[in-house]
């Protein structure tokens, strides 16, 4: 490619291997630029631009483009190179706007309850994870069991369980005793660490699912009172304009909020995020210019929250939706929760567990562990190697399940990709089309 196109008036409808996005993203207008990866990544174009209407637009060709990114790198004096930043930023653009997918459009890896389907499953399990440590414990158990072989210089056949007799095993079997009193505590405080791990991941998904209700509460509660034209029964220009914009200011306002919540998507907040943003029509040129220069103090999902409330009473004043002090309470309750929830969710995370108490069951599970190849050889002999394998796969794995459902959102990197994490992506795209959807199902009504 060598030129990138400004459109400056009409609307184009916007096609990836043959299927247009869904709305807003699928359609763009006046100050979107097009075609500018294919200038900053060097690659062919990905995706299909088509007019909708009669277009105006500006073309820029390659050399001047490459000009004023140099500039711009050279104002903003970063280390990191802006293309390779930029493709962090649009490879999280295309995940939120419904181009990228990591469980097939489902928040979480779906199941099926076939046995033998469950069997088959590796990628994103516990087994994944916990092999290494299985396969350790039990190489060190098999060398136990040999050098103990060696130097009681046993006689017995493969498989025959040892002689209780002999002064060594007699000398182990009170390890044993003493590590069977441990299974029991360390079995039910793991037990119970992992149902506390489990609570907290059921709180952050339902508060999620929270949030989406109240934001399609507020969009549907302004369709139904949009102003309409008697004659034709539509949306007025004024009422259109006024669903769109707080539509716009709702998908503004939770992406950002997830994103301050989910490191991988945190890259959304700088100003070369919200920019990009802004190219990817997600907001307007004016709207970019004031969440780039907001104080230290006010992040972008609260200037969001802030003008989708304002528009609303905007709108009311205008006429272009009912103004009812009954309607105005049920927005203020709604815009006023959602923050309210949110941090919530962030407080959750925050304090999702003592680091006292984590330290305490790691170490306790470790110790239990560590113990199990010498403490069941007297009683098992070679059959502790399977028993340690097995106990460790189950007690680590569980431990490790528990850790994993402590980070619903993978922040912490610990075990990327699990089952259990949840895709925020999907969750913003869900809302996204919820943005739009009580807009679109009563602009024609039938009476």
């Amino acid at each position: 490619a060598d030129f990138l196109i400004l459109v400056d008036d009409g609307k184009c409808t916007i096609s990836i291997d043959g299927k247009e996005l869904p709305y807003p993203y699928g359609t763009v207008g006046r100050g979107t630029i097009i075609g500018e990866n294919s200038l900053i990544y060097k690659k062919p174009r990905g995706a299909t631009v088509t007019a909708k209407t009669d277009v105006s637009a500006w073309r820029q060709s390659l050399e001047s483009f490459q000009y004023f990114m140099n500039i711009v790198e050279t104002e903003e004096g970063e280390d990191e190179d802006i293309p390779a930043q930029l493709l962090k930023i649009d490879k999280v653009i295309d995940k939120i706007s419904g181009t990228k997918t990591a469980y097939g459009g489902n928040v979480i890896k779906q199941i099926q309850p076939n046995r033998g389907w469950l069997w088959r499953r590796w990628t994103g399990t516990i087994l994944q994870h916990a092999w290494k440590p299985t396969l350790i414990n039990m190489l060190v158990t098999t060398g136990f069991v040999l050098a103990v072989h060696s130097k009681t210089k046993s006689t017995l056949t493969f498989g025959m369980l040892p002689n209780k007799s002999d002064p060594f095993v007699s000398r182990i079997l009170g390890l044993g005793m003493a590590w069977k009193y441990t299974m029991s505590i360390t079995t039910f405080i793991l037990s119970f660490f992992l149902s506390q791990a489990y609570n907290l991941w059921r709180d952050v998904y339902h508060t999620a699912r929270v949030v989406q209700g109240k934001l399609s509460d507020i969009n549907l509660l302004l369709a139904c009172s949009a102003e309409r034209n008697e004659d034709t029964g539509k949306y007025t220009p004024k009422a259109q304009t006024l669903l769109e914009d707080v539509a716009r200011y709702t998908r503004l306002f939770h992406a950002f909020t997830w994103a301050s919540l989910s490191k991988k998507m945190d890259i959304l907040l700088g100003v070369r995020g919200i920019r990009r943003l802004t190219c990817r029509g997600w907001m307007t040129q004016k709207e970019c210019e004031i969440l780039s220069s907001l104080k230290p103090n006010v992040q972008p999902q609260h200037a969001c929250l802030m003008w989708a409330t304002s528009r609303i009473l905007k709108g009311m004043k205008e006429g272009a939706v009912t103004d009812d002090h009954v309607l105005r309470d049920q927005i203020f309750e709604r815009t006023t929760a959602l923050q309210g929830v949110f941090s919530g969710i962030g407080g959750k995370l925050a304090g999702k567990m003592p680091l006292a108490y984590a330290h305490f069951v790691q170490i306790l599970v470790d110790v239990f562990l560590f113990l199990a190849p010498f403490a069941l050889y007297g009683e098992l002999g070679i059959w502790s190697v399977p028993a340690v394998g097995i106990l460790t796969l189950f007690y680590s794995g569980l431990l490790d399940l528990a850790k994993i459902l402590l980070d619903p959102l993978d922040k912490d990197d610990f075990y990327n990709n699990a089952s259990v994490n949840m895709d925020i992506a999907v969750i913003i795209r869900e809302s996204n089309a919820g943005s739009t959807r009580w807009m679109a199902g009563g602009q024609d009504l039938p009476f």
